[in-house]
C-alpha cells in the first residue's frame, strides 16, 4: 500500500471513531432527558395528589346518579338497623295460698311449765282467722307459766280411764297442758261448758274435744281437716292462756 493510501485509511478510521463517540453521547443525553422529572408531576414536586371522585353520570340524561347506599347489616340497602327488643320483666310470682306463710310445722312441740304453777281451765274458744284457725284455752290460778306437749296421734284416749274418744276430722292433734290444778289449789272456778266444741265450717279445725283433767295435765284434742297441718302453740299472759294455731 502506498503512503497516500495509508493516510486515507487512517482518516477513515478516525471518522468512524468520532461517529461512534457522538452516537454514544447522544444516547446518554437522550436517556437523561427521559428520566428527568416533569414539573407537573406531583411525585416530582413533593405535593400530595388529591383525587376527586365524581358521582357517575346517567347514560341518557347526563344527570348525577345518587350513589348507592351501603348495605345495612340485615342485608337490605338503606334499611335502618332495628334496635334490639326490650327485655320483658319477669312475671310476678303468684300470690301465696292462704296459710302458705304460716310459721309453724307439723312435728311435735313441747315446753316445760314454770315452778309454782297451778292453773284451772276457765274457758275454751275457737275462731277462724286469715290463713289459720285458732283455739284458745283460758287459764287462771297460781302462776302463769303452763307447759305443753303437742303432737299428732292416731286416736284420742282419755287419761285415767283409757277410753277412746270420737273426734271429727282427718287427723287428731293432741295437746297436753301441764300445770293444771284442782279449783281448791288454784282458787279459780273451773270450766263447766260443753266438752265437745265444733270448729268453723271452712277452717282447719273441725272439732275440739276435751279429754281428762288428770294428775296435773289437761287433755285437749283437736280434730284437723286435711291431714297433718302445720301448727304453733304459744303461752300468752294477761290473762294466762295457751293459744293453738293450725294452718288452714
Amino acid at each position: 500500500m502506498t503512503q497516500r493510501a495509508m493516510k486515507q485509511h487512517a482518516k477513515a478510521q478516525q471518522r468512524v471513531r468520532r461517529t461512534v463517540t457522538c452516537a454514544a453521547v447522544a444516547a446518554v443525553l437522550a436517556a437523561g432527558a427521559c428520566s428527568s422529572p416533569d414539573a407537573g408531576d406531583p411525585a416530582a414536586t413533593g405535593d400530595t395528589a388529591v383525587t376527586t371522585t365524581q358521582a357517575p353520570q346517567g347514560a341518557a340524561t347526563g344527570t348525577d346518579l345518587t350513589p348507592e347506599p351501603s348495605p345495612s347489616p340485615d342485608g337490605e340497602p338503606g334499611a335502618a338497623q332495628a334496635p334490639p327488643p326490650a327485655e320483658s320483666p319477669a312475671p310476678a310470682p303468684p300470690p301465696p295460698a292462704p296459710g302458705s306463710q304460716f310459721g309453724g310445722h307439723a312435728g311435735p312441740q313441747a315446753q316445760g311449765q314454770g315452778d309454782g304453777t297451778f292453773l284451772s281451765v276457765t274457758n275454751v274458744r275457737v275462731g277462724q282467722h286469715d290463713g289459720y284457725t285458732r283455739v284458745v284455752i283460758d287459764m287462771d290460778g297460781q302462776g302463769n307459766q303452763p307447759g305443753f306437749d303437742a303432737r299428732y296421734v292416731d286416736a284420742a284416749y282419755e287419761a285415767g280411764s283409757g277410753n277412746q274418744l270420737a273426734v271429727a276430722g282427718d287427723r287428731i292433734l293432741q295437746v297436753n297442758i301441764s300445770g293444771w290444778g284442782y279449783p281448791f289449789d288454784t282458787g279459780a272456778e273451773e270450766y263447766s261448758g260443753p266438752r265437745t266444741i265444733g270448729g268453723p265450717a271452712s277452717g282447719s279445725v273441725a272439732q275440739v274435744q276435751l279429754g281428762a283433767f288428770y294428775e296435773g295435765v289437761a287433755q285437749i284434742f283437736l280434730g284437723v281437716r286435711g291431714g297433718d297441718k302445720p301448727y304453733t302453740v304459744n303461752v300468752l299472759q294477761s290473762p294466762t292462756r295457751v293459744v293453738i294455731d293450725v294452718a288452714d
